[in-house]
C-alpha cells in the first residue's frame, strides 16, 4: 500500500496560535484534502487550540493536547473513517522524535526557528519547505532568516495571511524545485580551532 501524502505543520516549542488555528479552519482543512493532502499532522507547542466546533469533534483531543480525526468536506459533512476519502488529521503539543515525524513527511510549513529549518534541509532527498516567519515576535530574526534561505532557493516563504495563495504552488510545483542543502562540514570548525590556537 502506497505511503498517504503527509503534510507536516510545526512550530517548535514556540507559540504561533495564528498558524496552528488557520491551518485547522475548515476551510484551509479542504482547500488540502483538494490538494491531495492525505494526513497532516500539526504539532502546536505550549499554544492554546482554538478550534472551530467540527474540528473540535473530529480531533477529540486528550488532556496531553493530542488528537486524532478524519476530516472530509463531503458537503461540509464529516466523516469517521478514513475509507471514505477523509483525510486523516492529527495534532500534538510537542514530539520526542521530531526528526523521524520530518522523515514520515512529504511536505512541511514551518515557523522559521532554525532548529526546525535545518531539521527539515539537511533530509534527503529534499523535503519541500514553506517558512512562515512569526512577525509577532520582539525581533524579526525568523523573517531575515526565511529570506535568506528563499533567495538561496531552499524554502518557500509565506505568512499567515496568504497561505492559502502560497500552499497550491507549494505542494503542487515546489516538490519538483526542492533543492538540497549543503552537507554539514563538520571539519571546518576543527580547522578554525586549530589555526586560532596556532597548531599545525
Amino acid at each position: 500500500m502506497a505511503h498517504p501524502f503527509t503534510l507536516l505543520v510545526t512550530v517548535g516549542s514556540t507559540l504561533f496560535p495564528s498558524l496552528t488555528s488557520h491551518v485547522l479552519l475548515p476551510t484551509f482543512l479542504s482547500l488540502l484534502q483538494s490538494l491531495g493532502v492525505q494526513r497532516l499532522v500539526v504539532q502546536y507547542g505550549r499554544a492554546e487550540l482554538k478550534l472551530q466546533d467540527d474540528v473540535k469533534q473530529t480531533l477529540n483531543i486528550d488532556s496531553q493536547g493530542d488528537g486524532i480525526g478524519v476530516w472530509s468536506d463531503n458537503d461540509g459533512d464529516r466523516v469517521r473513517d478514513e475509507k471514505q476519502n477523509g483525510m486523516v488529521v492529527e495534532v500534538m503539543r510537542f514530539t520526542n522524535d521530531f526528526e523521524g515525524l520530518v522523515g514520515k513527511s512529504d511536505a512541511v510549513i514551518s515557523h522559521a526557528g532554525s532548529g526546525s529549518i535545518l531539521t527539515v534541509l539537511r533530509r534527503a532527498p529534499p523535503i519541500p519547505l514553506l517558512v512562515v516567519p512569526n512577525r509577532s515576535l520582539m525581533d524579526d530574526h525568523q523573517s531575515e532568516l526565511a529570506d535568506a534561505l528563499y533567495k538561496d532557493g531552499y524554502v518557500m516563504v509565506a505568512s499567515v495571511e496568504d497561505l492559502e495563495e502560497k500552499v497550491q504552488p507549494f505542494l503542487k510545483i515546489w516538490p519538483s524545485q526542492a533543492k538540497l542543502f549543503p552537507e554539514t562540514r563538520k571539519e571546518v570548525f576543527r580547522e578554525v580551532v586549530d589555526d586560532l590556537m596556532g597548531y599545525d
